[in-house]
């Protein structure tokens, strides 16, 4: 008859062979050793038990990382450094429907860039954002905190107040920084855009703002933000203390960009009206023949896609995010972003003179193009742009080498302390 297998002892029954071991030797040694060895007994077939328990609980969720909502609130990198993502950068709409009250909401670009097609009115974003009280100005209206240097960029586009909003800049300019002789100090690329000095952003702009202080408003176009590891070589030296400045306006500074919003479709009719306006129907062949058998080439003027608010806000906010990241903890300044309606724009500049205690900013209620002349360019313009250049509105590649804006030398914003200021 064969032998029966052994059970492998499991924790019950090592407990039964201790008490076993246990009589044994109480027979022998008496009845103390039998309680000694009862404790010891209990005590292992607990700390058994609680090994197990304690196994359980710890593989039986992931390790998560905690979600911080300080990001929600402002893109910056101040204090603790935190990732963040195009997804949640903080956008807020400046809502002016109501004539006798401005209305502020919040939401990120994650949560409207989805909604921003052809179609979209101001309204439908406004329906994906949140109302809140004020706009962030939590550095300049808290006590504790070292006051910081606010500066307005006005991000200016054609066909969206960027004619108004130039010359204003000018003015601006001259009045709040006449320590600049703008005769000689404009360059070739803004008197020909009739734009301010600084117009392209780049080392230039960080030049301005460096030398007119006492200037709050700035417009730029098209600008694109570098990361803080690029840099550039010096072709003048008119300035001796590029570095030094360039790594001030980095520690302590806030920039609130103020982006405009209008209609796409009707965005393209009013641009490609302005071809008209500029040259009529010649005008409107030459830009007909950029567009003829599938070429799709841009148009350096007004009706050019790269040139859309929502392009250029989806091109800009990339570098702002990939910037911040980059710097950590070794920058700080801030990045708020807004979103208005075109044509409000007087309503939208009083709301910042408000909130961010600044003189108010003069001319922005002119309307210099307010009064056009008749007639426009034929509607299968209009056809043949969408054909062209409207089903790639939500995902424009912008990064492509054939989608890149011309800019003059050096136009592009860097404010890295490591980055050498260039003169245009």
């Amino acid at each position: 008859m064969p032998t029966p297998r052994k059970k492998k002892a499991g924790s019950g029954s090592i407990c039964w062979v201790l008490l076993i071991r246990c009589h044994l030797c109480a027979q022998k040694k008496g009845i103390a050793r039998l309680l000694i060895l009862l404790i010891l007994s209990t005590s292992l077939l607990a700390l058994i038990r609680s090994s197990h328990m304690i196994s359980k609980c710890y593989y039986s969720k992931p390790l998560v990382a905690n979600y911080s909502p300080a990001i929600a609130v402002k893109t910056t990198t101040s204090e603790t450094h935190q990732i963040i993502s195009s997804e949640s950068l903080p956008i807020y709409l400046i809502d002016t429907s109501d004539i006798n009250h401005t209305n502020i909401a919040a939401s990120t670009w994650g949560d409207i860039a989805p909604h921003w097609n052809r179609t979209a009115q101001f309204s439908n974003l406004l329906s994906h954002a949140t109302t809140v009280s004020s706009l962030p100005n939590k550095y300049n209206n808290n006590a504790n905190s070292k006051k910081r240097r606010q500066i307005i960029l006005i991000h200016c586009g054609p066909k969206l107040g960027s004619t108004t909003l130039r010359q204003a800049c000018t003015k601006n300019l001259y009045r709040t920084c006449p320590q600049i002789n703008y005769t000689t100090y404009t360059n070739f690329a803004e008197r020909h855009e009739w734009g301010p000095a600084g117009y392209f952003g780049g080392n230039r702009l960080i030049s301005v703002m460096n030398k007119c202080v006492d200037t709050n408003y700035f417009c730029v176009k098209q600008m694109t933000m570098l990361p803080p590891t690029t840099t550039t070589t010096t072709t003048t030296t008119d300035e001796s203390n590029n570095i030094a400045t360039t790594a001030a306006m980095t520690q302590n500074v806030e920039y609130i960009h103020l982006f405009p919003f209008r209609n796409y479709n009707d965005w393209v009719r009013s641009a490609i009206k302005q071809q008209y306006d500029r040259g009529g129907e010649i005008r409107c062949r030459r830009v007909m023949e950029l567009w003829d058998g599938g070429k799709c080439q841009h148009d350096r003027n007004e009706i050019d896609i790269r040139k859309y608010s929502r392009v250029d806000l989806d091109r800009f906010q990339d570098g702002v995010v990939r910037r911040m990241n980059q710097l950590g903890e070794r920058g700080k300044e801030e990045h708020t972003f807004l979103l208005y309606l075109h044509r409000d724009l007087q309503r939208v500049m009083e709301l910042v003179s408000t909130t961010y205690q600044m003189p108010m900013f003069p001319g922005t209620g002119e309307k210099l193009k307010g009064t056009r002349p008749e007639g426009t360019c034929n509607e299968s313009l209009v056809e043949q742009y969408h054909e062209c250049f409207s089903d790639d509105l939500m995902e424009f590649r912008w990064d492509l080498p054939e989608n890149q804006l011309w800019k003059p030398d050096g136009a592009f914003l860097m404010m890295s302390p490591k980055s050498s200021n260039q003169q245009g």
